[in-house]
């Protein structure tokens, strides 16, 4: 029912409800009737103001996440940027890509800086979910430089009990929202709408840049590990594939999906190889990052504003 008819239906319930009270002379009737139509349009009309005071837009913007500049160059060109702040000593920048609201940011590079970030950008945008780009070390032989891998889950490698027989991963005791108490967990698993809808995703559909006369791939599927260290050691390699089934390695995503676990935000993670943690021939880690780092964070930049467009 709209306003004016409200307003009508209200005036004739008053209206029955004064004749039948008392013999109340006409005139005395026709200006209660005068007082009770001037309040509750006075109501009514504040009652709208009130509305149009809160905000019109109710879309929740996705958030962005990169590590460091070069991962988010590409992104920030193409998106229409509305607003630039600094957090916490980071760019942000507020605005739209491919039709959707988004919040883009550097989140700094390593767990604890990935974290920070992370929580403060929640609290303050509330985003529907969170999106995080940039450049990896493949672990797996099978993901080469420039090959985009979108992991269905991922876990900290470096949180492990060292003892005689070398490092142990442990479980890390978390809050759970679904739950309502701390459990422990091994693993933080991305959303799974999100994960499908970028599996979904063709690459044969994106402009990606070379790697030499090889376009990358797009690999979905099986789990990315995170911690506070650079992996450049081929035995360190293996032991992350042996332990944990891992594709790739970086410094950040994991430490971001366990945050958006714990506040209940749907995440996905993008990851290009820029390396093959431990080095490949005479070439190492940080060798081949240096010289292919530029490429893979672009392409993984690409993928996800493919990624926006089909959401």
């Amino acid at each position: 029912m709209d306003i004016k008819n409200l307003l009508k239906s209200f005036n004739k319930t008053s209206n029955r409800g004064l004749k039948g009270v008392c013999n109340t002379p006409l005139r005395v009737i026709r200006l209660y009737r005068l007082k009770l139509s001037r309040y509750t349009l006075l109501v009514a009309t504040l009652f709208i103001l009130l509305l149009n005071c809160q905000p019109c837009n109710n879309t929740q913007p996705y958030l962005i996440l990169y590590a460091f500049n070069a991962e988010g160059q590409v992104l920030k060109e193409q998106m229409t940027v509305e607003q630039s702040l600094n957090i916490l000593g980071r760019d942000v920048c507020i605005g739209s890509l491919s039709g959707k609201d988004i919040i883009l940011a550097e989140s700094g590079i390593g767990m604890t800086n990935a974290s920070i970030t992370t929580q403060r950008l929640i609290d303050e945008f509330e985003p529907v979910g969170v999106i995080f780009t940039g450049i990896a070390g493949a672990i797996d032989s099978a993901v080469q430089i420039g090959d985009i891998v979108i992991c269905e889950s991922w876990i900290t490698h470096d949180y492990v009990y060292h003892g005689a027989d070398g490092p142990v991963p442990d479980a890390i005791t978390v809050y759970s929202p679904y739950l309502d108490s701390v459990i422990e967990m091994t693993r933080f698993t991305v959303d799974s709408t999100m994960f499908a809808v970028a599996a979904g995703i063709s690459a044969d559909s994106i402009a990606f840049r070379n790697i030499g006369d090889r376009k990358p791939a797009v690999l979905v599927g099986e789990a990315g590990v995170s911690g506070n260290a650079f992996i450049d050691n081929y035995e360190k390699r293996i032991w992350l594939k042996t332990s944990f089934h891992a594709l790739i390695t970086d410094m950040e995503s994991a430490a971001v999906a366990q945050v958006c676990t714990v506040n209940d935000v749907p995440f996905i993670v993008f990851r290009s190889a820029s390396d093959l943690a431990g080095g490949s021939g005479s070439e190492s880690a940080k060798d081949e990052l240096q010289g292919f780092f530029k490429v893979a964070a672009d392409n993984s930049s690409t993928l996800v504003i493919k990624f926006l467009e089909q959401l």
